[in-house]
């Protein structure tokens, strides 16, 4: 496989890129500051379509982005996760009044920075007012992997993210509501099934070249669900087979539904599925159109199935790995559940120029508008969102959901509170640092740290209000996320925007005093919305080992009528019960699932944090 490029740097290549897209269809407008492309033509009174995520998956999502299809596509370095501040430019880009459906592929930093951002869409939107509405769609359609080792995180997403997006833009193009169109995104997430191999892995420009070092695969070598990130295939064939015996393997992995580990979707002999073979960037045309050939016959001879749609081409890429996926999904099932004939809507027309499919010209007639009038309308645009208030890429405690809610009873209580959080999470460091060593990468203790201490700073410069309380949790978000990185970060993030959310919804009276009902109502909120985008439950050895019954006691008493000390002892204790806990699980989930038995029994060092912190508020009533 080659690994020449022309751009031998990968500085700046994403960007281009996208200024690349943007010159296809003179609809388009591209944000390069968090390099977000959208289509400035779409109707504001239908829903919008995000899709995002890292680099490297050409023409998803970025070529992709037109009439018909997705609205707004944010794109992160090459394999990289864009950023929830980015994603939330893209959420304000939008021309739609409404609503939002994000779309995003099943991999752990995509969901909790798409998942952080459409959270803030929510409160953003509730500050509004009018009714704009937000759902996520999670794309896993991979079987190579297994249920086994899928595990919690679950399948991977490929193919199935294309041809997802293609139906729901459709849908949102003919007029659906949101949570019709995000219902028929899980429906099509439900009945896809993909399966992939590659003869190489791909090569990323700037890296080495050196074969042992990217894990170059020899000359005879194949592998079958290979990952589009560069991840070693479920099965490695080091004695490459017959292209009729390797297509005959991958249809059997996609279609035996008496294998309990691949078994996702069910055919019968009369669904007849859509087929779509996907280069996965460095396969030829000629081998590409081959290979659907033969799985067509495999398909019609072994399993008695005869394709209603074969699709050959490019739709979800791993940069020029010289690969390919077989995919089938069943749309009969897909089109009962929505009550609607979805091959319309794969076959329906769309403006996306990446699109491998039915087409339309495009509505605006006139020239290209020039490179720099492209870019300065979005930028244009979000000063204009800030200014009025409801954007959600601005800083949290400037929205105006900053004035939702109820106010804070005592100032210099709430002061005192937020320093004797940080107090208490700065001093456990130490023992935090010491537990992620032995079971994990041992960066626990000075993440959290490292957060606190940003809050403090805040809080010393007066950029943490502290009249209301959703002012005040939106200061402690702002510096939060500056601080605070990683999958600890988000979930961190996630959490503080559903409590935001959570104290919105306590009251409409702006007038009432924050009480620990309020409180207690808002953390089960918020405890409710991480659930949505962390697979991680009790007994799975994580923060959620103490999170959750902190937020379900604290609850349970505030309801039950005690006061804000008696509810928060209880509340604090559960944490400290649930997080001792964790000493005799198995982590299922994280780093230290990759940690093999160790003699020392420690307790999960993310549970350990959330007890300090909770024990941090309780020292200061």
């Amino acid at each position: 496989m080659s690994t020449k490029h022309v751009f031998d740097d990968p500085h700046g290549l994403v960007e281009k890129a996208c200024r690349g897209v943007a010159s296809t269809n003179s609809n388009l407008r591209f944000y390069a500051p968090h390099k977000v492309l959208y289509n400035a033509a779409h109707p504001r009174d239908k829903v919008a379509i995000i899709a995002g995520g890292g680099a490297g998956h050409e023409p998803s999502f970025s070529a992709l982005t037109g009439e018909g299809l997705v609205t707004v596509s944010v794109s992160g370095d090459v394999f990289a996760s864009p950023s929830s501040a980015q994603i939330c430019s893209g959420v304000d880009l939008a021309p739609t009044d409404k609503g939002i459906v994000v779309l995003v592929l099943n991999y752990t930093g995509d969901c909790l920075n798409f998942g952080l951002a459409a959270e803030k869409a929510r409160s953003a939107f509730a500050g509004e007012g009018k009714g704009r509405e937000v759902e996520m769609v999670i794309v896993g359609d991979d079987v190579s992997v297994g249920r086994s080792k899928g595990g919690l995180v679950g399948r991977r997403g490929l193919t199935g993210a294309a041809f997802t997006a293609k139906v729901i833009g459709a849908a949102a193009e003919k007029g659906d509501d949101v949570k019709k169109v995000a219902g028929l995104g899980r429906s099509m997430v439900n009945n896809f099934v993909t399966v992939g191999s590659s003869l190489d892995h791909c090569h990323v420009p700037g890296r080495s070249t050196d074969p042992e070092e990217r894990g170059a695969l020899s000359q005879s070598a194949i592998e079958i669900g290979m990952g589009i990130h560069n991840e070693t295939g479920a099965k490695h064939i080091e004695n490459k087979p017959s292209a009729e015996d390797l297509i005959k393997e991958m249809l059997e992995m996609l279609l035996r539904d008496d294998d309990p580990e691949r078994s996702f979707v069910k055919f019968n002999k009369d669904d007849e599925p859509v087929m779509i073979i996907n280069n996965l960037g460095g396969m030829s045309c000629l081998e590409l159109s081959a290979i659907a050939a033969e799985a067509r016959v495999q398909l019609e001879r072994d399993w008695n199935m005869r394709p209603s749609r074969v699709h050959i081409g490019t739709y979800v890429t791993s940069l020029n790995a010289p690969g390919f996926n077989i995919s089938l999904l069943n749309h009969k099932r897909v089109s009962q559940e929505y009550g609607s004939d979805v091959l319309e809507l794969i076959d329906a027309p769309t403006g996306a120029t990446g699109w491998m499919g039915a087409q339309i010209g495009m509505k605006n007639k006139a020239a290209l508008p020039t490179a720099q009038e492209q870019e300065e309308e979005p930028a244009k645009i979000l000063e204009q969102k800030a200014k009025e208030g409801h954007a959600v890429g601005a800083k949290p405690s400037e929205n105006k959901a900053a004035s939702v809610g109820p106010k804070n009873g005592d100032a210099e209580l709430v002061k005192k509170v937020i320093e004797n959080v940080c107090k208490s999470v700065i001093d456990v460091e130490p023992i935090m640092t010491k537990y992620d060593t032995v079971v994990g990468d041992g960066d626990a203790g000075e993440t959290l740290r490292h957060c606190a201490e940003g809050v403090m700073k805040a809080l010393e410069s007066n950029q943490i209000p502290l009249d209301r309380a959703t002012a005040t949790v939106l200061g402690i978000t702002e510096a939060q996320e500056s601080n605070m990185g990683g999958t600890s970060g988000a979930l961190y993030a996630i959490y503080l925007t559903g409590l935001v959310q959570g104290l919105q919804k306590s009251t409409n009276d702006p007038n009432e005093t924050a009480s620990v009902k309020h409180w207690a109502s808002a953390a089960e909120h918020a405890r409710e919305s991480l659930s949505r985008y962390t697979p991680a439950r009790p007994g799975d050895r994580t923060l959620v080992d103490a999170l959750d019954p902190f937020c379900r006691t604290l609850l349970k008493e505030a309801e039950s009528g005690k006061n804000a000390k008696d509810a928060l002892q209880a509340a604090v204790s559960a944490a400290k019960e649930g997080a001792e806990k964790t000493r005799d699980l198995t982590a299922r989930l994280g780093r230290a699932t990759y940690v093999g038995e160790t003699s020392e029994k420690v307790p999960d060092p993310g549970a350990w944090g959330i007890w300090a912190l909770v024990e941090g508020i309780l020292k200061s009533m």
